[in-house]
């Protein structure tokens, strides 16, 4: 090894290590505003005669923003625009990209359950049912993918299953709630969120575990999946919109009840899957698994002075069992795999960042 690289190494690190510390902090920033700003934002209007904003727009917008920001990263991986073009034509017209429907339809959907499930339920709430989506994922990970679930694993996914029935009995249970809410919508809308978020990302490993067909296409990675799943994703939020709130959209326009708050819930929505990206790249299981609970804890505390959030025995248990559970489920996964080499930090730095888009917290 030269002198120059034995130099450079300690540099290296220390940028990797406050890499990894600022995603991490915008990690939990992102996850906790996109929970506050939606129920805020459907719950400021109570009681007013003015005309809400159209949830379905907003996760058409939050596609587009996606897309776009994904032809940016692929244009850069690329080398040029015209380069990217050249890339697309080869790339989209394929059967990778036909297998990208079967998830971009979940996504969509589930996009616009977690309106409707955060229209009808605390953000606390929301945060610790939503959990719920790793022990989907685990259970569909071992009937399609052939995975084994350690005895750790089984444990975690048990003390989920509580953590998430304590917290679900104790907003059941609450007293009052906004007018027109609904606990079983708002329930029924998070989970089935949970079950297509998991189920769609276990199909889509499926569709990632198939090689690239070209040097291009590996260094576009999976800002390229993204860009294939956008390519259905963005026509089905349009016709989600068409579908639901078409009559809406002729009396009062496409934008109704848009102001800077919605703008920047639409923003939060697209650009929050580019953001677990960079996590999922630049951080390990238990660092993501530590992020996630103190999202879940802020957003917890935050939701007290914000919406008058009342914090019971029941709730908090159920919460702690939850964030407990997440964190022995990262343990048991972490521990499964095999060790890392020692340039790895190294290769951080020349890879492109490319892993799976999770849609907000969704994907």
């Amino acid at each position: 090894m030269s002198k120059a690289l034995l130099e450079e190494l300690p540099t290296s690190h220390w940028r990797v290590c406050t890499l990894k510390r600022a995603v991490l902090v915008l990690f939990v920033l992102q996850t906790t505003s996109y929970v506050l700003l939606i129920r805020y934002s459907k719950t400021r209007l109570t009681g007013s005669s003015a005309p809400p904003y159209l949830s379905t727009v907003t996760v058409l917008l939050g596609e587009v923003f996606k897309l776009l920001a994904c032809l940016v990263m692929v244009a850069r991986a690329a080398g040029g625009v015209a380069p990217m073009l050249q890339l697309l034509r080869a790339e989209v017209p394929s059967t990778d990209t036909l297998k990208c429907a079967v998830p971009a339809v979940a996504y969509t959907i589930q996009s616009n359950l977690m309106f409707v499930a955060l229209a009808n339920l605390d953000a606390p709430t929301f945060q610790v049912i939503y959990q719920t989506r790793t022990l989907f994922t685990a259970l569909f990970s071992r009937l399609f993918l052939g995975r084994q679930l350690t005895p750790l694993l089984w444990l975690a996914l048990l003390l989920l299953t509580a953590g998430a029935s304590l917290a679900s009995e104790a907003r059941g249970g609450a007293r009052g709630g906004a007018q027109g809410e609904s606990s079983v919508l708002g329930l029924s809308a998070v989970l089935a969120a949970a079950v297509l978020s998991s189920g769609a990302s276990v199909y889509f490993e499926l569709v990632l575990k198939t090689p690239q067909t070209s040097a291009a296409a590996a260094a576009a990675g999976l800002w390229l999946r993204n860009i294939q799943l956008g390519i259905f994703a963005t026509p089905l939020a349009a016709a989600a919109v068409l579908a639901h709130d078409s009559e809406r959209v002729r009396r009062h326009g496409l934008l109704v009840g848009f102001d800077g708050l919605v703008w920047l819930v639409a923003l939060n929505l697209g650009v929050g899957g580019l953001l677990v990206a960079a996590t999922m790249k630049y951080a390990d299981n238990i660092l993501k698994c530590f992020a996630t609970a103190l999202a879940v804890l802020s957003g917890t505390l935050l939701s007290v002075p914000l919406f008058g959030f009342e914090l019971t025995r029941a709730f908090a248990l159920g919460a702690s069992c939850t964030v407990g559970a997440t964190a022995l489920y990262s343990l048991g996964h972490e521990g499964k795999r095999p060790a890392q080499p020692a340039e790895h930090e190294q290769e951080l730095q020349k890879e492109p960042l490319c892993t799976v888009s999770c849609k907000t917290q969704g994907r």
